[in-house]
């Protein structure tokens, strides 16, 4: 009697599904992949997404599409510590797949002085677009970068003090506090403290060091940092981010 190990024809009549292609998870992904590859070069794409799962699968689906073209791709959060991921790598484009509601993304490409890839908000044509930030750097050269504006505040007003310098010029404010924005290659700050009038001040950059007492450095509206008898420098940068809506 002939025996078989032949598996039933329903059985064999079965076909493994294709995997689905990752550009038709998200109309976008097909020119952003395409925009990223002319941007990448010899770099790195960082790819900014969210937490959910929306984002987390279109983020792996474009790092698909990025390694089938030969380009390498690193993904990061809003996390905190998340772009230290970024450190030692040559990023030369960054993927905004956040959306117009986090500063990050934009912040990203600022620092590392790369191009932010970001959906078009419609069907129509739209222009690169430039914006002016603020460079941050402490007495270690860690650069960070703000899109909107920097403050500095005091813990304790009546025993602090800061000192500005800038343009030549040595300012130190008691109990002082101090906030600041950028327009071209200008810094307007405006400083005022315990007995100290408000007074503003334009200047292409500005030191800013604090003593006596805990101060808060905030960026765009984010507290990043305590610090006391230390110093941070802020410098205008026109046109530091670069949106390319694809």
């Amino acid at each position: 009697m002939e025996t078989t190990t032949d598996a039933p024809s329903f059985a064999r009549s079965r076909r493994q599904p294709r995997p689905e292609d990752p550009a038709r998870i998200w109309a976008p992904l097909a020119d952003l992949t395409e925009a990223a590859v002319a941007a990448a070069g010899s770099g790195t794409v960082a790819i900014t997404r969210g937490f959910d799962r929306n984002s987390r699968q279109r983020a792996k689906a474009l790092r698909e599409l990025l390694n089938r073209r030969d380009v390498a791709a690193v993904e990061v959060t809003p996390a905190p510590g998340s772009a230290r991921l970024l450190a030692d790598v040559d990023v030369t484009a960054v993927v905004n797949l956040i959306g117009a509601g986090s500063w990050q993304p934009y912040r990203v490409a600022a620092e590392l002085r790369a191009p932010v890839l970001t959906p078009k908000p419609g069907d129509g044509a739209a222009e690169e677009v430039t914006r002016d930030v603020i460079a941050l750097a402490g007495d270690s050269g860690h650069r960070d970068v703000a899109i909107s504006h920097v403050a500095v505040r005091s813990e304790n007003p009546a025993a602090s003090r800061l000192t500005l310098t800038y343009d030549g010029e040595q300012l130190t404010v008691p109990g002082g506090w101090l906030t600041i924005t950028v327009r071209g290659s200008e810094l307007e700050a405006k400083v005022g403290g315990v007995d100290f009038p408000e007074r503003t001040l334009t200047t292409g950059e500005i030191r800013v060091e604090a003593f006596d007492a805990p101060h808060r450095l905030v960026r765009d509206e984010l507290p990043i940092a305590d610090f006391e008898e230390a110093a941070v420098t802020f410098t205008a940068e026109a046109n530091g981010l670069v949106v390319r809506p694809v």
